[in-house]
């Protein structure tokens, strides 16, 4: 058990390395302001500073509010924590294999994993719920707005 104080420090931090992170990782990608499209660059910069912003305000909430965040307890072990825990693995992985396999297949993976994580065991529902999701999301993407989608690494 630790006190809130030390956890909201903890987070402010690595959100604000990897608001960073996401920042660096988009200067690759063109930003076009003033030409209607903003360019690929442009939205994942401005999360990437949101998160920035955020992890500030989080900082600066805790020095003004320090002894009352210091006096609230927080185990991070908790049984209602680990569902939270398996998503954010369960997220982790499916970038590992979107950058291995591509997003269809990531996706076709991870809406069952999703859905059993939440609780669902019935794999009819499942598996149609996956494969619909999937083609949607081909057919709105790929097809109608012409959007490519990630490829597997060895493809592009």
């Amino acid at each position: 058990m630790t006190n809130m104080k030390k956890w909201n420090y903890i987070v402010s931090l690595v959100m604000a390395l990897f608001g960073g992170f996401v920042i660096l990782m988009s200067l690759h990608y063109p930003v076009t302001l003033g030409t209607g499209d903003p360019g690929a660059g442009f939205w994942p910069i401005v999360l990437g500073a949101v998160m920035i912003f955020l992890s500030a305000l989080l900082t600066a909430a805790n020095i003004a509010n320090g002894e009352k965040e210091k006096q609230k307890e927080f185990t991070i072990s908790l049984p209602a924590n680990r569902r939270v825990y398996w998503f954010m693995a369960l997220i982790t992985l499916f970038c590992i294999v979107m950058y291995l396999l591509g997003f269809l297949a990531a996706v076709l993976l991870f809406i069952p994993a999703s859905m059993y994580l939440l609780g669902v065991r019935n794999v009819k529902e499942m598996v149609l719920t996956s494969v619909i999701s999937t083609a949607a999301i081909y057919v709105i993407f790929s097809l109608l707005l012409k959007t490519p989608l990630p490829m597997p690494f060895f493809m592009e």
